[in-house]
């Protein structure tokens, strides 16, 4: 038989077939009691399975129910074929209206919050009161009274309230059990996933002895409630109220889908011995009143706790996963690495990072990186044992996390992430890649601090061309210098808060008998009070974006000085990305003018790399500097790309030539040419020349020789504080 027509039997076959069988077991599983010559109604599951199969099947049921009808119409008493009807158009309407409300989801899986309250209302309360209705209309248009018979001038008796909590409570618990066994009868593999999700819901908290204890106390009760009354209080109705609360516990802790069906078993033969613990005497309706209430009660909170209480879980399972989960990728964050590393210690972290995805991302905004890292992390997933994972970590790139992996594995990976590329506008791009890798036995409780230091030594890795090792030695020198410049930069804002930097002055003399002047030179002290050389916290300054603020205390405390002392000369050296700011002339221009300090005695010292570049805004800076009446210098002129093409776009008044090539001007002849062309190119331009590092005689004769405007050196004269010069 082909698959289609296994599958045609099941939508069709089935819905004719089961109703009969249903309703038969529903019939003999429900319960009934003698009072007063009437028939009492204690439990009643017939309804409850017509409703399951409709919500199952839908309204391929009706021909099943149809034939239910004939049967029970030829073989069964006829008083049987009206309360039949009545099941069936209460089940029609109830199920009609709760079809409705829900939609396509009508027929899911039970113990959903949001279906829920729709099914108590529509599948059990209606339900219940329509078939209690239909059976009051039968009795007056056939003059005949069922089994179920009412008295019109007592609709609300406790006759009545016991039947229709029995029919209530039938639908509550037994539409649920039939629809599982349904469900696992058109499919079998259903009982597995049932299962799982029993599993699933129960409480990692509950042990075995809690379990044990939980089962003996149950099997007790319902043994003292289904013997017949020995003289004690506990083989009365009291002891079902002992039960609720076990039932409750069961419900929140081991779960709905245990619970519900073990309840329903429960309430099956506790009707089927009502007897035993209701005495029928002159309180037994009060009784029985009583008993269906609680029962009624307690079935609907045990739902509905239960059903909460999955809900509850659920809610904290995603809220986990979210925890545990990066937002725009998907994929595990740090928090997950930070999990799985302090359960697996000996395991091995790797970092592998794509520096020049961050401009791309600029370009095509955040989303370019998250998708070009969850693909790269498919890519790499593939060559990863089972217990391995991939995770992403904005801002570094992918973590791995492998189990004592060898350099074979390491490479594989390090090439496959430098071979992977990513199609992106019709482009296929792709980027080198550094890999850093670190045992995780040492950083179980601080994978934070792992994933910074893996950083380090994955951007050496990127231009090593192979993974690097955090636990090397050369990797560990990267990271103490990486330390170090955290030390200085906290170092720096701190001295920056107190004015606490040092001014030194270093004299510039000229070989013409011009007056000389003085470069101002920053220094710092650390907190020992010993001095950082500047070629250390002027880098991390401009990465901290603490250079322009510098650069402006530098020039305060410097026209602060000449205010009082005006015939002096300074020249101030100004950072890269100061001189980029559109905004630094004019606070320059305040200074001047707040200090009273003539413009024509400040010299502005820009290195080449800067004044000679073709940004607009550098250009424009030095232009507006000398528009104000400053000068401006053009430092460490040499070490640029092409410097003398470039230098005919620039117009400076100073030209400081780099002192690499002033050291070796009396040594190297290449140097001496190199040196005597500058000269040649700034007499062309109408500038004048500085020569830095002039450190003995020879050099200050050499370079007097070739008529060099002014000479700068430890030769010449040292930095001094710029208090003591004045």
């Amino acid at each position: 038989m082909s698959n289609s027509t296994a599958h045609t039997n099941k939508r069709w076959i089935l819905p004719l077939v089961l109703p009969c069988l249903l309703y038969l077991l529903a019939q003999l599983l429900s319960s009934h009691r003698i009072f007063d010559n009437h028939v009492l109604v204690v439990y009643d599951l017939r309804l409850a399975a017509l409703t399951a199969l409709l919500v199952l099947f839908g309204y391929r049921v009706i021909a099943g129910t149809t034939l239910l009808a004939v049967y029970i119409l030829i073989f069964r008493p006829e008083p049987e074929i009206y309360e039949l009807f009545c099941y069936q158009l209460a089940a029609l309407i109830s199920y009609f209206l709760y079809k409705q409300s829900t939609g396509w989801r009508s027929a899911a899986s039970f113990g959903r919050i949001k279906l829920t309250t729709k099914r108590i209302i529509w599948l059990c309360v209606c339900n219940a009161l329509l078939n209690t209705v239909m059976n009051e209309v039968i009795c007056l248009l056939t003059n005949y009274h069922s089994s179920s018979e009412m008295v019109l001038d007592h609709v609300f008796n406790a006759e009545v309230l016991v039947r229709i909590q029995g029919v209530m409570n039938g639908c509550v618990t037994g539409i649920p059990l039939f629809y599982t066994v349904l469900r696992i009868i058109c499919r079998p593999q259903y009982w597995f996933t049932c299962v799982r999700t029993m599993k699933a819901q129960f409480s990692t908290n509950v042990g075995l002895s809690q379990y044990a204890a939980w089962s003996v106390l149950l099997l007790i009760l319902m043994y003292c409630l289904n013997t017949p009354y020995q003289g004690n209080v506990l083989f009365t109705f009291y002891s079902l109220i002992l039960i609720f609360p076990l039932m409750l516990w069961s419900s929140v802790r081991i779960g709905y889908v245990f619970t519900a069906p073990v309840w329903t078993v429960m309430m099956i033969v506790l009707a089927k011995n009502n007897a035993n613990y209701i005495a029928l005497n002159d309180d037994f309706m009060l009784h029985q009143m009583l008993v269906s209430t609680v029962i009624f009660i307690f079935t609907l909170t045990i739902v509905i706790m239960g059903v909460l209480a999955r809900f509850n879980m659920l809610r904290f399972e995603q809220l986990l996963h979210m925890g545990l989960t990066d937002p725009m990728t998907n994929m595990p964050n740090l928090r997950a690495l930070k999990a799985d590393v302090k359960a697996s210690p000996n395991s091995t972290v790797c970092l592998i990072q794509v520096p020049e995805v961050d401009l791309f991302a600029r370009r095509y905004g955040l989303h370019f990186r998250a998708r070009y890292q969850k693909k790269l992390g498919e890519t790499l997933r593939t060559k990863l044992n089972a217990n391995e994972k991939v995770y992403y970590h904005a801002g570094y790139g992918l973590l791995l996390k492998l189990e004592q992996p060898s350099w074979g594995r390491l490479s594989i990976l390090y090439r496959s992430a430098n071979t992977f590329r990513y199609s992106h506008n019709n482009q296929q791009l792709g980027f080198r890649s550094g890999l850093g890798y670190c045992r995780a036995t040492q950083f179980c409780d601080d994978v934070y601090s792992l994933t910074g230091k893996l950083g380090i030594v994955s951007g050496l890795s990127v231009v090593s061309g192979k993974p690097e090792n955090l636990e090397a030695q050369s990797s560990r020198a990267i990271e103490n210098h990486i330390v170090g410049r955290t030390d200085i930069r906290t170092v720096l804002q701190k001295t920056l808060d107190n004015d606490a930097f040092v001014l030194m002055a270093q004299p510039i003399v000229s070989t013409r008998g011009e007056e000389r002047y003085h470069e101002i030179l920053l220094r710092m002290l650390d907190e020992e009070g010993r001095f950082i050389p500047p070629d250390r916290f002027l880098p991390v300054a401009t990465e901290a974006g603490l250079a322009p603020d510098i650069d402006l205390w530098v020039i305060k405390n410097t026209l602060k000085t000449m205010q009082l002392h005006p015939e002096h000369c300074f020249s101030i050296n100004l950072a890269p990305v100061t001189v980029c700011r559109a905004s630094f002339v004019n606070s320059v221009q305040l200074l001047l003018t707040q200090f009273g300090v003539d413009p024509h005695r400040i010299i502005f010292e820009i290195t080449e790399a800067d004044a000679l570049s073709d940004t607009e805004q550098s250009q424009n800076t030095v232009r507006s500097l000398k528009s104000l009446g400053c000068r401006v210098a053009i430092d460490d002129f040499g070490t640029g790309f092409s410097s003398h093409a470039r230098l005919r776009d620039v117009s400076a008044d100073i030209l400081k030539i780099d002192g690499s090539f002033i050291r070796e001007i009396t040594e190297n002849e290449l140097s001496h040419y190199i040196v005597e062309s500058f000269c040649h190119v700034a007499r062309m331009k109408n500038m004048q020349v500085v020569a830095e590092y002039v450190e003995n005689e020879k050099i200050q004769r050499t370079l007097e020789r070739m008529n060099v405007d002014w000479l700068q050196g430890y030769h010449i004269g040292k930095p001094v504080p710029l208090l003591t010069l004045v």
